[in-house]
């Protein structure tokens, strides 16, 4: 703290024009570039809000993005987009994404899952020459219902328990697929996995050069549903905010925080957009994380801004000079809970890899315009409003 009592006081408010005008420009050049109600927007949406299939797969042989392309195109799958991840070495990590069709039902997905499936297994050398079905793509389900089918272990009971044993030696067999990335020696079997089971998998299953693993797969029925919910949760969001700032401060205060919280939620969306990110129901929990965050930092400069205005120093002094002395005040807290939360979101945005990138993106945006909005976004509005506005409810009257 002994850092930040040198700060020197700076006057923020002779920049506040200058600054709305900046800030509000670059909103308007991202939406602009962004065109997001074009036919050519450059927003993209997760496959939770348009429905769809979105699965990971690993090859353990060189493979390129377009040679995956024109296999799933020839294979009747159009559409297809890959995304290359670091993986690593002597792999190769894609995700595949394949928008639903409209009107697509669970059955239309399911046989397009097989043929996206069957596409991408013929990419592996190995199913030329070997017919058999590969343990590293094998779903658990599969495998158990062929050793149920075969009872080896000779299990008796009902259905339901000699499910039971199967379903739970193939979920071993899958675990063990997952932490190794994949099975490429019969060894690597679990090893208390009984040996009828084990002599099974080494007869009817070869070791292929594919493994798949993140798989989801939306309807547009469900996805609809999520768009739903998210558009809720983020409008009652908003809506508890607004309400709060309003009955909590007066009508200056509440106009300045509601103008900051669109500010810095249009800024990280535009921002979003350009830097080509998707929207995921996780980056819209990010996006609520932002708001509170946003809101939370212009509140304490707000808390001081009310306290000085009833202290007897600030009786004569202009909105403006109570307004840039607030801000001094309160700039070393600001500083010191920015830079802690802004090196958190950092460390997620560079080192958190692919799956955490989209999500850590709006927090490590919202964390600087949302510290930047405190003061040249919520301030600045509350000045002009007081001195346009105020009447009775000038901040100076409550002295």
């Amino acid at each position: 703290m002994r850092i930040f009592e040198k700060l020197p006081h700076i006057d923020f408010m002779k920049w506040k024009g200058v600054a709305l005008a900046i800030s509000w420009g670059i909103i308007i050049l991202c939406l602009l570039l962004a065109r997001p109600f074009t036919s050519h927007s450059r927003v993209k949406v997760g496959m939770q809000f348009t429905g769809g299939i979105d699965m990971m797969v690993r090859f353990r042989i060189p493979m390129e993005a377009d040679q995956i392309r024109s296999a799933l195109q020839n294979g009747g799958v159009n559409g297809a987009v890959l995304v290359r991840y670091a993986s690593p070495a002597g792999t190769e990590d894609y995700s595949i994404k394949v928008k639903a069709k409209e009107g697509q039902d669970s059955k239309d997905s399911t046989a397009q899952i097989n043929k996206i499936l069957d596409v991408l297994k013929a990419l592996d050398p190995q199913s030329k020459t070997d017919s058999r079905h590969d343990l590293n793509t094998e779903s658990a389900l599969a495998l158990s219902g062929k050793w149920y089918d075969a009872n080896l272990l000779g299990v008796k009971g009902d259905e339901q328990s000699r499910h039971a044993v199967y379903d739970g030696w193939a979920g071993k067999v899958t675990e063990a697929r997952g932490a190794k990335g994949a099975i490429t020696d019969y060894s690597q079997l679990p090893a208390d996995l009984p040996q009828p089971l084990k002599d099974m998998v080494k007869k009817e299953y070869r070791l292929g050069n594919m493994t798949l693993g993140r798989f989801e797969s939306f309807s547009p029925s469900i996805s609809g549903e999520w768009t739903r919910k998210t558009l809720a949760a983020v409008f009652w969001a908003s809506v508890a905010i607004l309400l709060y700032v309003m009955f909590r401060f007066t009508m200056s205060f509440a106009v300045g925080g509601i103008v900051s919280l669109i500010h810095d939620v249009l800024m990280a969306l535009g921002l979003f957009v350009l830097f080509g990110y998707e929207f995921s129901v996780p980056v819209v929990a990010s996006f609520l994380i932002l708001m509170g965050y946003s809101m939370s930092d212009t509140i304490v400069v707000f808390d001081r801004i009310r306290e000085n205005s009833h202290k007897p120093e600030y009786r004569r002094v202009t909105i403006t000079k109570l307004v840039n002395d607030s801000i001094n005040q309160t700039l070393s807290r600001t500083i010191l809970t920015s830079l802690s939360v802004l090196f958190v979101a950092f460390c997620l945005l560079v080192f958190g890899g692919p799956a955490l990138r989209d999500l850590s993106f709006p927090i490590f945006i919202g964390v600087i315009t949302g510290t930047y909005s405190s003061i040249y976004i919520a301030a600045p509005v509350v000045v002009y409003w007081d001195q346009w506005f105020g009447g009775k409810d000038k901040l100076k009257q409550h002295a």
